[in-house]
């Protein structure tokens, strides 16, 4: 059975843009509650259960609202969403890593199954630095019995994208080779398809998954099935033509055509 990791965890900065193309109107004390919203509408659909999708990726606010405790009830898994951004060099901020990783385990609610922290490579000469930053905190984050999934995005508009693609894959291999503890790889759909398809059956990576990174639901999907024995942790592909106006009937089958595609694209 395929299934993927839908990727809910729009933090304050993304919101605004996540509620602005669902038609919903917000303020900047209220923005939250309606992404909120929005989620449990996406999660209460019946497409969404644990037969089409795996896991969800959370913001620390949706989670002490009490979406764990729900995506449980279906049988779906939770991560933890929990860097602090990066900065402009693409860098993952500081962040408080074990008090998350505490609030993880420890925090509302079923326990959490892992924890999700995203860089940006902007240059090729940044990749060495951005996953020894990575892996470095996946270290700590193992090892209080979390799944860490490590995520450096590659921009799907850099002029560079193959030559940084290859790069990322060449490194990560040489990460993956010193470690003895499992850990999820989210990345871009590469330039080149299986591109990474070694790295799904290293004996470190309990999963690969793809972002969509922007990418139109089709286009995201057409490119996820040109790689082999790789799912998905979709976002914005998998909310697209979701709106606050709709019917329920309406939105729940628009949400059950990007379930079913992202699935049928998937190969695990």
């Amino acid at each position: 059975m395929t299934r993927f990791i839908a990727a809910m965890d729009h933090s304050g900065g993304s919101t605004g843009g996540v509620l602005e193309r669902y038609g919903r109107e917000y303020d900047e004390h209220n923005k939250m509650e309606r992404v909120h919203e929005m989620r449990l509408r996406m999660v209460n659909s019946p497409a969404f259960n644990d037969h089409t999708v795996w896991a969800a990726i959370l913001y620390k606010d949706t989670v002490t609202r009490g979406m764990v405790n729900l995506l449980d009830e279906k049988g779906i898994d939770s991560f933890l969403k929990i860097d602090d951004g990066c900065d402009e060099n693409g860098m993952l901020k500081q962040f408080p890593v074990k008090q998350m990783c505490e609030f993880a385990t420890n925090g509302l609610g079923k326990p959490i199954y892992g924890t999700k922290m995203r860089s940006i490579i902007k240059d090729i000469n940044a990749v060495d630095a951005i996953l020894k930053q990575q892996f470095t905190l996946a270290w700590t984050i193992q090892e209080y019995g979390l799944m860490p999934i490590i995520e450096p995005e590659v921009p799907i508009d850099h002029p560079d994208k193959e030559l940084i693609e290859q790069e990322l894959y060449e490194l990560l291999e040489e990460y993956l080779h010193a470690r003895d503890w499992k850990c999820i790889l989210k990345l871009t759909p590469p330039e080149v398809p299986n591109l990474y398809h070694n790295l799904t059956v290293h004996p470190t990576v309990d999963k690969v998954v793809f972002l969509s990174g922007g990418y139109a639901t089709a286009e995201a999907c057409r490119r996820l099935s040109m790689n082999n024995d790789i799912s998905a942790s979709f976002s914005r592909a998998l909310s697209e033509g979701l709106y606050h106006n709709q019917t329920d009937e309406v939105f729940n089958a628009r949400i059950a055509q990007n379930i079913k595609m992202i699935n049928e694209a998937s190969s695990i």
